[in-house]
């Protein structure tokens, strides 16, 4: 077969069969992905804007590596004997690989939540998806399969069920039969199959190459890609040994599994390690944690402005080249960042959208990372101490008080008057109704005094620092190792010499690392004045210090 050579600066020359080239690679389907960014990360490194075009690229040619490894494991064991039709599911499978963010929706993971009928609660969000799903493979053990999942409440995430849709819908001439087009869009989701025969059994070791819990090529690529775009250097990664290392293992039950070899603990170590380090350093920097919040808001904005449409703005529909009739004449197609962005500016603008373009007037954070956050509040009172335990409910609490009081996420003078607005009201009501309602009326207001001593907390702060009282609360994930997952602990590492596998967590100091008790915390962002010095700055120890102030008084 006649194969194309595309040039990637990180793994040299990708080989791609010219055929998939013209009747994928080269469709609008598929080049719609040049125009999604891969992360979020480019308010925080500049150069950090590749797309999901080279991405999908790069899975497809680490799952060539992956497929090659698992392939001759397969036919070098006995007791795997002949499988019938493997050359086809390797072709499916690094269809599958190609094809895997299809779907994907604008701004990386940021707005694939509206694929979902938000309407609707829990696994009933997903129904509509599913039955699409569904439709497209119309295979009754996929059905079965899906639907088990969707109940259990362990759902694949939205853009993979919408890039299975789309890969089957747009591309029909790609799969043979049901039993194809299962085992594609089970690669893509994840959802293996359940009732196993031999074959299904080495189906599902397939599907893990490609949607895992630990390691797979799509995070694999996404790891090895950012850090090389980021300039991020953390540790490198030996992908050519580490899916080199891959072969498939028969359980004590009789059931095969993928293992990887023991020439690849070292490398093993060096994902989790990278992995690590993007969570903590760049995914939970507050530079990225605050775009990803103006960004949440600009999509809602739009989204809702043409909820009333037709299939919506989010919606298979509007990722094809047909694309979509919106209103007034909004035709969308092959759906991208381009699109959002102009209707962001010219459709749906408002004060917090307009500051995705203009970074003169945004918030600051008072604290920069999760370490200057643990210096200033655990440092003082200590991780489990009654005021840290005070101040970080509160917080949470807040938020939401605040949302539901204004409409808004945002604090200022006016959220202080509908505070004090709302205290009066429970105050006069306190007195006029029943005693069975009056303990409900009394905690509403005990709560509502405790929210409005933080507020002025704030206010005060802020008007001694002299910066704007303009705050925005914001929560982000407390770090934990991934050395601390339970499926790392549980990756079975071959060791041939010994016919046995182990848990890599029963073999590698690493996962001695410990886990914090606690999931979350936050960041305070404030706005400079206009005009303003660099140098202007929240007191952050005065600020903390009102907080345990009131959490003392609150105690006593």
């Amino acid at each position: 077969m006649a194969e194309k050579s595309l040039k990637d600066p990180i793994y040299g020359y990708i080989e791609i069969d010219e055929s998939i080239m013209h009747t994928v690679v080269d469709t609008p389907t598929f080049q719609r992905l040049r125009n999604i960014v891969q992360t979020s990360y480019a308010p925080l490194y500049s150069a950090a804007v590749h797309n999901r075009f080279i991405h999908s690229l790069g899975v497809y040619h680490l799952g060539e590596i992956a497929y090659r490894a698992v392939e001759k494991s397969i036919r070098n064991n006995h007791e795997i004997g002949n499988i019938k039709d493997l050359d086809r599911y390797g072709e499916i499978f690094r269809l599958a690989c190609l094809l895997h963010d299809v779907g994907h929706a604008p701004f990386s993971h940021t707005g694939e939540e509206y694929y979902l009928d938000l309407k609707q609660k829990g696994s009933k969000r997903y129904s509509e998806l599913h039955n699409m799903l569904i439709e497209a493979v119309g295979n009754g053990q996929f059905k079965t399969d899906v639907k088990s999942r969707e109940m259990r409440f362990e759902p694949a995430k939205p853009h993979e069920i919408m890039s299975a849709i789309v890969a089957l819908r747009q591309f029909p001439k790609l799969f043979n039969n049901s039993k194809e087009r299962s085992f594609f869009a089970r690669c893509i989701t994840g959802y293996c199959y359940t009732k196993l025969t031999q074959n299904q059994d080495i189906w599902n070791c397939l599907i893990r190459l490609l949607n895992a819990d630990v390691i797979d090529v799509d995070k694999l690529d996404y790891l090895i890609r950012d850090a090389y775009i980021t300039g991020f250097d953390t540790v490198k990664i030996d992908y050519v040994r580490l899916l080199g290392a891959l072969c498939l293992w028969r359980d004590e039950e009789g059931t095969w599994k993928l293992v990887f070899h023991k020439s690849a603990l070292s490398v093993i170590q060096n994902v989790v390690f990278a992995h690590d380090a993007e969570r903590h350093w760049i995914q939970n920097h507050p530079v990225v944690q605050y775009e990803g919040y103006i960004l949440n808001h600009a999509i809602a904005q739009v989204n809702s402005r043409f909820s009333e449409a037709d299939h919506g703005l989010f919606s298979y529909e509007t990722l094809t080249e047909e694309g979509n009739l919106l209103e007034n004449h909004i035709h969308i197609s092959l759906l991208a960042d381009d699109d959002l962005v102009y209707l962001m500016k010219n459709v749906c603008p408002d004060e917090t959208t307009r500051e995705y373009f203009n970074r003169q007037n945004r918030r600051h954070p008072i604290w920069k990372s999760e370490a200057e956050y643990k210096s200033l509040f655990y440092c003082r009172s200590g991780e489990d101490s009654d005021i840290t335990n005070f101040i970080e409910k509160e917080i949470d609490d807040l938020s939401q008080y605040v949302l539901n009081i204004t409409g808004k996420e945002t604090i200022d003078e006016s959220t202080i008057t509908a505070c004090k607005k709302q205290i009066e009201e429970l105050n006069q009501k306190v007195n006029e109704v029943k005693k069975r309602e009056k303990d409900e009326i009394t905690k509403l207001l005990k709560e509502a005094k405790k929210h409005l001593e933080v507020l002025e907390c704030m206010h005060r702060v802020t008007i001694k620092s002299e910066v704007v009282f303009d705050l925005l609360i914001l929560r982000a994930n407390q770090f934990n190792s991934g050395f601390l997952k339970e499926e790392f602990a549980q990756l079975p590492i071959l060791f041939p010499d010994r016919n046995c596998t182990n848990d890599f967590g029963k073999i590698v100091n690493s996962m001695n690392a410990e886990k914090t008790e606690k999931n979350e915390f936050f960041y305070i962002f404030y706005r400079r004045k206009q005009g303003g010095g660099q140098k202007e700055s929240i007191d952050a120890e005065a600020l903390v210090q009102g907080f345990a102030d009131i959490a003392n008084n609150k105690a006593r």
